[in-house]
């Protein structure tokens, strides 16, 4: 039987979540990706960015009504530039808000997931990837990112 040709998408899509506490702090993973990461959502073509969050919030940490501030990250590779692959990538960052309740329940239901703080993060923000993930969250955090959203090109 022969092989059918199945073209590549044009581009990956691709989702970073900046889970934000009421104290300030971030979610950070450390047990699935060799290092600490922000949660990361793959996309098809045709999934909306905000519903395939807030489904993925829902599922895999029990927000159900996700807050998203205002401003998000956009990045937008070429071929050949090697911020994370080989082909054209569309980054959208989102940073939502969480409760204090809501971070204390993802890290007690999961020891790979934990809330750092900003301090923290800084200090250490070349342990954590993407790269360009703290300078977005103590931006957001300390006022000084613009509303809306904001090109990471």
């Amino acid at each position: 039987m022969p092989v059918q040709h199945i073209p590549e998408p044009r581009f990956d899509r691709r989702i970073y979540l900046l889970l934000l506490d009421g104290q300030d702090r971030l979610m950070l993973c450390g047990g699935c990706c060799n290092g600490w990461t922000v949660p990361r959502l793959a996309l098809d073509n045709s999934a909306a960015y905000w519903g395939t969050a807030t489904r993925f919030l829902a599922d895999r940490f029990g927000i159900r009504h996700p807050r998203f501030g205002s401003v998000r990250g956009i990045h937008q590779s070429r071929n050949g530039d090697t911020w994370e692959c080989d082909r054209t990538t569309v980054s959208h960052v989102l940073v939502v808000r969480v409760s204090t309740a809501e971070s204390e329940a993802i890290e007690q239901r999961s020891t790979s997931h934990r809330m750092w703080t900003m301090d923290r993060l800084k200090a250490r923000h070349r342990d954590i990837s993407p790269a360009g993930v703290v300078l977005v969250a103590t931006g957001y955090v300390d006022g000084w990112l613009p509303d809306g959203p904001i090109s990471l090109d």
